[in-house]
C-alpha cells in the first residue's frame, strides 16, 4: 500500500545504526525494502553508513510499513528496524527513523514472520506491533534455543492480539474504512516518536507521553473507555500467546504501553464524568509514574502494575475511597467489595490464560479474540452483579466505583 502522492515525489530517510560493543567496526550499507503479498522483499534503495553509524536514503515516492537493514559487505544483516511510513513529523522534511536496536531488530523480524506466514502487509499494524514488541521480549528470544519459532510464536500472538483489538472497536457503523483509520492514524504520532528517539533524549516516557497525545487526537473517533477496553483485549491475549517465546526468567510480564496509556485515560475520564476533577491530578500521576517506571527505572512491571493498582483502587487513600468518602457506604464494606474484586480479577487472568493456550494450537486468531471477548463480558457481568448492592449507599458514584474497579482489576493480566 502507497501512500496517495504526487509523481516523482521523492522522500528521504535519516538514522543511525547502533550495534552493542562500541565503534561499528566495518562497513555497514543500510538497505530499505518492503514485502510483497508474497512475503519476498523488494529493495528500493541503499545508502552508506558513515563512521558514526548515522545513513540518509532517498526514495522516489513515499511508502509505508519500510524495513530497514543495515547489511555488511557480504550481505550480512547486523541491525534492523520498522518504519512505520516515510511520512515526517510535523515540522520536518525528513523522516527520521529509530535507532537501531535489538528490539528494533525483533519488531523487523515478526513483521516479516507475519507476512510470509500469509497476513497481508496492508493487515498489519506495525505502529501496535512496535508497542508490543519490548526490549526484555527481545533479550528473551535471542537467548531462546529456537529463534525461528519464536518469532513464529510473536506473529501469531501480534496478529492475535490486533484482531482482537479490532473486534473490541467493532460496533453499528464500524466499516472497513474505519479499520483503515485505525491503521494508519498513529502514523504521525509514530514519526514524532522516532524523532524524539533519536535525539537520544533523557526522558523517554516523555517521549511516550507526547506520542499518546497524538495518538488520541488521530484515534478520538474512539472514547478512552473504548481504547481501554481495546488494549484490555488485545493484552491478554497477546501475552497469554506470547509466554510461549519466553525462556526461563527472561519471561517478563511486559505490558504493552498503549495498554497502560489506555487505562490510565480511561481512569480519567471516569472521574471527570463523575463530577470528581479534583481526583484527576492524582490518577494522572499515578499512571505518569508507572510509565516512568516501566520505560526509565528497573522495577518489576507486576510491582509497577501492583503500585498503580494500589493508588487508584486498592489502597485505603486511594482514587476510590476518595471518591467515596462523603457517601453512605461503609469502610468495612468497601474493603472487601476491593478485596474480592481483586480475587476476582486475578482468577480472571488464570482463566483467560488457560482459554487462549488451549485454543491457540487449533483455533483462528479472529476465534481467539471472540473466546477473549466472551470472557471479559462474563467477568464484567458477575462482577457487577456481586458489587451493585452493597454499591447502593454510594448513590450517583456507584457507577464509577464500579467502572474504576474494572479497569484496574482487568487490565495488564499476566
Amino acid at each position: 500500500m502507497l501512500f496517495a502522492c504526487r509523481a516523482g515525489e521523492e522522500v528521504e530517510i535519516r538514522g543511525r545504526v547502533t550495534l552493542s560493543g562500541g565503534p561499528l567496526g566495518q562497513e555497514l550499507r543500510v538497505r530499505a525494502s518492503i514485502l510483497e503479498v508474497d512475503g519476498q522483499a523488494k529493495v528500493l534503495a541503499e545508502t552508506d553508513v558513515d563512521e558514526q553509524g548515522t545513513y540518509r536514503l532517498k526514495l522516489d515516492q513515499p511508502y509505508v510499513r519500510v524495513i530497514l537493514d543495515a547489511v555488511n559487505n557480504s550481505g550480512g544483516t547486523r541491525a534492523s528496524a520498522l518504519l512505520d511510513s516515510t511520512e515526517a513529523a510535523p515540522g520536518q522534511d525528513v523522516r527520521t527513523a529509530p535507532p537501531m536496536t535489538l528490539e528494533t531488530a525483533l519488531e523487523a523480524e515478526v513483521y516479516t514472520q507475519m507476512v510470509r506466514d500469509g497476513v497481508e502487509p496492508g493487515n498489519v499494524d506495525t505502529v501496535d506491533l512496535r508497542l508490543r514488541l519490548t526490549a526484555s521480549r527481545a533479550q528473551a528470544v535471542q537467548k531462546s534455543g529456537d529463534i525461528p519459532g519464536a518469532l513464529r510464536t510473536l506473529g501469531v500472538a501480534v496478529r492475535a492480539a490486533q484482531q482482537a483489538r479490532l473486534r473490541a472497536y467493532a460496533k453499528p457503523g464500524f466499516e472497513y474504512v474505519h479499520k483503515a483509520e485505525l491503521l494508519s492514524a498513529p502514523r504521525q504520532a509514530a514519526a514524532t516518536l522516532d524523532l524524539a528517539l533519536d535525539s537520544g533524549t533523557s526522558s523517554p516516557a516523555k517521549a511516550y507521553a507526547d506520542f499518546f497525545v497524538v495518538w488520541d487526537a488521530a484515534l478520538s473517533m474512539h472514547s478512552a473507555l473504548e481504547h481501554q477496553k481495546a488494549e484490555r483485549d488485545a493484552g491478554m491475549v497477546f501475552r497469554a500467546i506470547a509466554k510461549e517465546a519466553c525462556i526461563g526468567d527472561d519471561c517478563q510480564f511486559d505490558p504493552s504501553l498503549a495498554e497502560i496509556h489506555a487505562t490510565g485515560a480511561a481512569v480519567h475520564l471516569v472521574l471527570q464524568q463523575a463530577g470528581a476533577s479534583g481526583l484527576q491530578p492524582a490518577a494522572d500521576a499515578a499512571a505518569s509514574e508507572l510509565l516512568s517506571n516501566l520505560l526509565e527505572s528497573p522495577v518489576n512491571p507486576t510491582e509497577a502494575w501492583t503500585r498503580y493498582r494500589a493508588s487508584i483502587v486498592d489502597a485505603e487513600d486511594s482514587v476510590l475511597y476518595r471518591l467515596l468518602e462523603d457517601t453512605d457506604i461503609e469502610r468495612p464494606t468497601l474493603w472487601q467489595l476491593v478485596q474480592a474484586s481483586k480475587l476476582n480479577g486475578a482468577m480472571l487472568g488464570l482463566v483467560m490464560l488457560e482459554l487462549i493456550l488451549k485454543d491457540v494450537s487449533s483455533s483462528s486468531p479472529e476465534a481467539i479474540a471472540q473466546s477473549v471477548d466472551r470472557a471479559f463480558a462474563n467477568h464484567t457481568a458477575e462482577l457487577t452483579r456481586a458489587a451493585s448492592p452493597h454499591l447502593e449507599a454510594a448513590g450517583d458514584r456507584a457507577q464509577p466505583a464500579l467502572t474504576l474497579m474494572l479497569i484496574t482489576q482487568e487490565a495488564a493480566r499476566p
